[in-house]
């Protein structure tokens, strides 16, 4: 497949102050609206760090939370209960029989090598809290180890289960390289539900943090493989390749990275969970879980319904 730049984002829609901002806060300007956001909203970062605080985290979440902000990234796979891979598992495997339907369901078809395959439970954009992958995103130690690296209760910004398809088109969008702009601090919970096996499964690939840092910033929101590699400086990223049920978190705002390059007769099935810190630097955000299951304060503090 040819490399080019990915297209261009549709901004005709978008109103001067939003355009403004998406430029902004893919800058490093973005820090300074992060603490103007912050203080207009004291009282609620007050009460998120003191949740942060109250949580009892165990020795193995804050290493990896260590972890992940020296390196940008880390294996999760000994934190995540079986069971609960087990309840994804079977959930995926119920969605492919599904695929049809929930191709047809999808709100965002721009990414013509992948099938977003939760759409098709979302009311009014968002997911029943009792569905399988929200208590999956709940996990003490997911939620622990979010905590842990950002500084306070963290809150989940999405819940997403791709079906990552060979594509014949050329190269675009989250193919090229690129970082994550959701917020100044971008955390990814990713877990593999199908086995990636080889570079042909179409791995997630990234540069890890030291190295992302000296590769710095684009003018460009994504970067072909030769511009990159120009950046780059002869760093070999990491492709994780691995086995279904592989867990693992990237800090996809530092870290650059790529992934759902895959040949043909060959599919790759994801879960990614994203975690920012509230408020976000976007205004207008709506939670993507509505209560249908009786909830804690933390867990509706979580999922931004409280």
């Amino acid at each position: 497949m040819n490399e080019v730049a990915a297209p261009a984002v549709q901004r005709a829609a978008i109103s001067p102050f939003r355009r403004l901002l998406w430029h902004v806060n893919r800058s490093p300007l973005a820090h300074l609206v992060k603490v103007g956001v912050d203080v207009a909203n004291a009282g609620e970062k007050r009460r998120r760090r003191a949740a942060g605080r109250a949580l009892a985290i165990p020795p193995t979440v804050i290493e990896r939370a260590d972890a992940l902000r020296r390196d940008g990234w880390a294996r999760l796979d000994d934190l995540v209960e079986r069971a609960a891979l087990e309840a994804v598992g079977a959930a995926g495997e119920a969605k492919l029989q599904r695929l049809a339907a929930a191709e047809a369901s999808q709100l965002e078809r721009h990414k013509s090598f992948w099938v977003r395959l939760l759409d098709e439970d979302l009311i009014d954009g968002a997911l029943p809290s009792d569905h399988p992958f929200v208590a999956f995103a709940l996990q003490p130690a997911l939620v622990g180890l979010a905590a842990a690296r950002l500084g306070e209760l963290p809150l989940l910004e999405s819940v997403l289960l791709t079906l990552s398809l060979p594509s014949e088109t050329a190269l675009s969008y989250s193919q090229l390289w690129h970082r994550d702009h959701d917020d100044t601090v971008t955390l990814k919970n990713f877990v593999y539900l199908t086995e990636v096996a080889d570079r042909a499964d179409g791995p997630f690939t990234f540069m890890p943090g030291p190295a992302s840092d000296r590769v710095g910033r684009s003018l460009r929101s994504h970067l072909a493989d030769a511009a990159f590699a120009e950046r780059g400086g002869g760093v070999a990223p990491v492709e994780m390749i691995a086995p279904r049920f592989a867990a693992f978190a990237v800090e996809t705002s530092r870290c650059w990275h790529m992934g759902s390059r895959l040949a043909p007769g060959r599919r790759r099935l994801m879960l990614t969970l994203t975690w920012v810190t509230s408020p976000r630097i976007y205004p207008g955000w709506r939670p993507r879980v509505r209560e249908t299951s009786p909830l804690g304060e933390r867990e509706r503090m979580v999922l931004g319904l409280a």
